[in-house]
């Protein structure tokens, strides 16, 4: 707990030096999160430690992506709109993508421009950010990827664009998934291995690995992983630093800030 509440304020604190969070917290107190069983969500208690305790917080939860409303109308509602899985395609026909996102054919943010709306995907910033912390504790990886998803292709991206090599493995196409024999895809004696869990939370991955592995779930609060993997690993890693880093840079996003 300690260590995330480092990372927290030392985040805080980036922004404050970006002198942005008076111009947020004065016009923009009001976003949405839209995604599906969302409840053990943490981005209300994450964009209030960000911005401020006052900051209005609504989770959206669809069971049908009919029931979506149009963008325009979110965004009449809600200054930013975040967006999780399963919907993070939806609203690809109805916004104009950044640079950033075009290459991913996906998007976890909404923002409304002076004629347009446009969508974001912070998440691939956050992956980048903290694989490059990775390489630069650790050296060298060896990546393993779970999962051929939404999020398992936005860390393909992140890792090609870093030049970081890795194996996919996918559950339409694997026998025993969730039983499956890490060792046997790690090869490199001087890297270290890295598997990256990019599958939903109805997966619970109870194989080996090796001792020296780091497993970095994208999940955060998932119990079946939490209280298994850390003694199985090197270091376990859950989602909530990247839920972390990528609502920094929604942030900036919805605030018209650039941040390298």
């Amino acid at each position: 707990m300690k260590k995330n509440s480092q990372v927290l304020m030392t985040w805080s604190l980036r922004l404050k030096l970006m002198q942005t969070w008076q111009e947020i917290t004065l016009n923009m107190n009001k976003f949405a999160l839209v995604g599906k069983d969302i409840a053990h969500s943490r981005s209300p208690e994450m964009y209030r430690k960000l911005i401020s305790p006052d900051v209005h917080y609504d989770l959206l939860d669809y069971k049908d992506e009919n029931d979506i409303p149009e963008a325009r109308d979110l965004l009449s509602r809600y200054d930013g709109i975040n967006i999780t899985s399963p919907y993070k395609k939806h609203f690809l026909s109805q916004v104009e993508l950044t640079d950033s996102a075009k290459s991913l054919g996906a998007i976890n943010c909404l923002k409304k421009g002076k004629d347009k709306i446009w969508g974001e995907n912070t998440d691939y910033l956050a992956i980048v950010d903290i694989l490059k912390d990775l390489q630069i504790k650790y050296g060298q990886l060896e990546v393993v990827i779970l999962g051929d998803g939404v999020m398992s292709v936005v860390a393909q991206q992140a890792l090609k664009n870093l030049q970081l090599p890795f194996q996919l493995l996918s559950r339409k196409l694997t026998k025993d998934f969730n039983q499956l024999n890490l060792n046997d895809y790690f090869h490199e004696k001087n890297a270290r291995p890295l598997v990256i869990n990019t599958c939903a939370r109805e997966f619970v991955f109870s194989g080996n690995l090796p001792i020296t592995a780091l497993f970095w779930d994208f999940n955060y609060d998932f119990t079946p992983h939490s209280s298994q993997l850390p003694a199985k690993t090197h270091q376990y890693k859950d989602g909530l630093e990247m839920l972390e880093r990528q609502a920094f840079y929604a942030v900036a996003f919805w605030s018209d800030r650039k941040f390298s």
